[in-house]
């Protein structure tokens, strides 16, 4: 909740763009850094707030995937791109467990480098705020353009 929170907060402050680069990056360095942490002594308690505040980062992304999408796509396929974007999340979500069993530092490692190569590319993205909602593919073309 308040990942969710923080990121409805900061939403139209700094933009969808640089808040979703943002936040998938805070929640990849956190994973990679938990990777490195031992799985027991000392380090034990880093290690598990390195994995709270990878969670964290995700929740926002997560939070951020639905209003991102639907300002990304025009109208006339707004609704599959949200069905596609919302199905790839929900498979990331059955896959993640699979992932947890191989033990060690290395889911931590893959959430890490999952977190990072997101962030990456959604440099490719354009930003949203304060940018008009398109019709048709034609009126998104034109209007980039």
């Amino acid at each position: 909740m308040p990942a969710f929170l923080l990121t409805a907060i900061l939403l139209d402050k700094y933009g969808r763009k640089p808040l979703a680069i943002g936040t998938q990056w805070f929640s990849g360095l956190f994973c990679l850094a938990g990777s490195l942490m031992a799985r027991n002594g000392p380090w034990k308690v880093v290690r598990m707030v390195c994995g709270v505040l990878g969670i964290f980062g995700m929740a926002g992304t997560y939070n951020l995937l639905f209003i991102y999408t639907m300002e990304l796509f025009p109208t006339v396929v707004r609704n599959a791109a949200l069905g596609c974007a919302t199905q790839a999340a929900q498979m990331g979500a059955i896959l993640a467990p699979f992932v947890v069993v191989l033990g060690g530092g290395i889911p931590f490692a893959v959430f890490g480098v999952c977190g990072v190569v997101g962030g990456i590319l959604t440099f490719y993205l354009p930003e949203t705020l304060h940018k008009p909602l398109y019709d048709t593919m034609a009126g998104m073309e034109e209007g980039e353009n």
